[in-house]
């Protein structure tokens, strides 16, 4: 189907509709789903293959779409920077974010807790994934975890309270940091600009986007994100080819970084009262930034237990789905954790 069998469409539209979720958790990053379902590694190759061939090569496409040579280097090129699986995993995402945006929120604001402890739940045994990824498990790779687990949660207690900059390097800079953390998993883009100061000054400009100084704010901003996606992924790349193991303890210690903020006992009214273009204060950061607590009664531990149950059963669900694809799926692609390569 479009370069991809049956079954490869709907594993990464499914894939694509978990990653869209986890967008839409407190705390998480779609890059976390990506490595707990063993594609960060062919997101990150994806990405960094599309280059100004790619362009030049689409251009020549678009004008000249009638020429047989155009086409066949066009589709050999879409192969080549696995351009349908991209399409399919972004497919799936538009899909959660679009039919599971109001549920999630929903259950945020009406059932915090278990709503928590159900990600919680499906996150940890899906953490076998990235561990399977790991080539070498010893006292120089596993360290690494600690300041991943570090790095997911700072951010959430040097959140500022003043007013950024409206300054266009600014607004550059934060996307090319801000960017950068989304590709990490566990780490929160949008907590990334509240610690910069520039999250109400972007929500701002996003609210009058047809004035001018609003254009050029946003274009500095999104000119950063692009600057920041295309050096970032190059670099995980890098890493993930000649430092694997070290990487991959990094990135395990961001996801167990991640459940402090997803702990389902908190004081919610210790959260900052962060407003969205609309006034309404955003749930997910008062989430964020709300004193983790522990439970006053066996009352409030009954759902929670139930909910993290549930979320075990799904996260074990999601590893028998994985080893559903077949051997030669496999062998084709060397990211995958069962790849005869990786090491057990």
């Amino acid at each position: 189907m479009f370069g991809l069998t049956t079954r490869e469409f709907f594993f990464a539209l499914f894939n694509g509709f978990l990653i869209g979720i986890a967008n839409l958790i407190p705390g998480v990053s779609g890059g976390t789903f990506a490595l707990v379902l063993g594609l960060y590694d062919r997101l990150i190759q994806a990405t960094t293959n599309i280059n100004f061939d790619t362009i030049k090569i689409s251009l020549k496409f678009i004008s000249s779409p009638h020429k047989r040579a155009s086409r066949v280097n066009f589709a050999e090129e879409l192969r080549r920077i696995d351009a349908y699986f991209l399409a399919s995993i972004f497919l799936g995402v538009m899909i959660s974010v679009i039919t599971g945006a109001k549920v999630i929120q929903y259950m945020l604001s009406h059932y915090p807790s278990p709503t928590l402890a159900l990600f919680i739940g499906l996150i940890i045994p899906s953490l076998s994934v990235p561990w399977k990824m790991m080539e070498e498990k010893n006292a120089k790779t596993l360290p690494w975890m600690l300041p991943g687990i570090f790095l997911a949660i700072a951010p959430v207690f040097l959140i500022a309270d003043s007013a950024g900059s409206e300054n266009p390097i600014m607004a550059f800079v934060t996307g090319a940091i801000a960017i950068s953390a989304m590709v990490l998993p566990g780490v929160s883009g949008s907590y990334i600009m509240l610690v910069l100061g520039e999250y109400q000054v972007i929500l701002d400009k996003l609210s009058h986007l047809l004035e001018p100084s609003s254009i050029l704010f946003l274009g500095a901003f999104a000119m950063g994100c692009l600057a920041g996606l295309l050096a970032f992924t190059r670099l995980i790349r890098y890493l993930l080819e000649h430092k694997k193991s070290s990487t991959m303890s990094f990135l395990i210690g961001l996801i167990l970084g991640s459940f402090f903020i997803l702990w389902p006992f908190k004081d919610y009214t210790a959260g900052k009262e962060i407003q969205g273009r609309s006034g309404e204060v955003k749930r997910d950061i008062q989430i964020a930034t709300a004193k983790n607590t522990v439970p006053s009664n066996t009352d409030d531990m009954i759902p929670v237990t139930l909910a993290t149950l549930l979320g075990l059963a799904l996260g074990f669900g999601l590893n028998y789905v994985e080893k559903l694809k077949g051997p030669e799926y496999k062998e084709e692609h060397p990211y995958h954790p069962d790849h005869p390569g990786q090491e057990k």
